[in-house]
């Protein structure tokens, strides 16, 4: 009878060693247990990433005592697949691969293109938590007519990128708002009706969206001119003080009109020359002119006896 009793206690034992052993190898192996997740990190400045710049996709997925069945391991490490879910979207799509050093470090430069996450995912499922970067529009803009005569037409062209929506986009000059969408190239133009005399600065701004977050930029500058007839004026008179208190010689820069106070600067041009000048003397009071030129600025605009120039006022 007590060998029988013994033989029961040891078959018992004998029959729970197998679970014992199994529920030692889940806790050892990280199975039928939360898993380490894993992390991934950028290298960029998240403002100023502009499409097509690359950055680093960088983390760490700890090392397990055992890996799950089908992984993809080599000798260095474990693979793992970088993933992308552009902004405003549900589903992730798989990119670049790059396999893992022993120690689960990982590294890889990705080409940005829009806004969205990014995250890591280990051959053995783990996943790292998503990773947000933000791209910033790249603008082009330009104002390539820098002299216009008023009443024209000037245009303000450019291009944004990324070119995946028709992003809206404002242009500011003299006062005025305009405003236009780019095309499925990201090109866009406007524009402006020249209406006034003077110089005017154009910039333009390219509203934020999902894709990718605004940016503003300088277009250039133009100068609106109106035309004024014009003679010119010196000989007999160099050496005597002006009106407003210079001394008039051969190579001073500037003009004579009647009611322009004196020190007053414009732009004066005259076929392709241009020049900067002053009021710096009354005049002229000849029938139809309104400015008399010295011969130094007749000089520089290549300017005849009498005859029409364009003035910025």
């Amino acid at each position: 009878m007590r060998r029988f009793r013994t033989w029961r206690r040891r078959r018992a034992a004998l029959a729970l060693f197998p679970a014992t052993v199994a529920m030692t190898m889940m806790i050892a192996t990280g199975i039928g247990a939360a898993a380490d997740a894993g992390s991934a990190s950028f290298d960029a400045n998240k403002a100023k990433v502009k499409p097509g710049d690359k950055v680093k996709l960088s983390g760490k997925f700890p090392a397990q005592a055992q890996t799950l069945a089908g992984d993809s391991s080599t000798r260095s490490g474990r693979r793992v697949w970088i993933e992308f879910r552009p902004a405003g979207k549900r589903a992730w799509h798989r990119g670049k691969t790059m396999v893992s050093d022993r120690k689960g470090h990982y590294s890889r430069r990705v080409k940005v293109r829009r806004s969205g996450f990014y995250r890591a995912v280990h051959t053995d499922g783990r996943v790292s938590a998503p990773e947000r970067i933000r791209v910033k529009a790249k603008l082009n803009a330009d104002l390539k007519q820098r002299h216009a005569k008023i009443g024209q037409k000037v245009p303000i062209k450019g291009s944004v990128k990324p070119t995946l929506t028709r992003r809206k986009v404002v242009v500011r000059i003299a006062g005025e708002k305009l405003k236009t969408r780019t095309n499925r190239s990201g090109k866009f133009k406007v524009h402006w009706k020249a209406d006034k005399t003077g110089s005017y600065k154009a910039k333009v701004k390219a509203k934020g969206d999902k894709v990718a977050a605004g940016n503003g930029e300088k277009a250039g500058k133009t100068t609106v001119y109106r035309p004024a007839e014009a003679s010119y004026y010196g000989p007999g008179l160099y050496g005597n003080r002006t009106a407003c208190g210079q001394t008039l010689t051969t190579s001073i820069v500037g003009v004579a009109h009647k009611t322009m106070p004196c020190g007053t600067k414009l732009t004066l041009r005259h076929g392709s020359r241009t020049v900067k000048v002053e009021v710096i003397d009354r005049g002229p009071y000849a029938a139809g002119r309104e400015f008399d030129l010295t011969a130094a600025t007749k000089q520089k605009l290549g300017f005849g006896s009498t005859g029409t120039v364009w003035t910025s006022k």
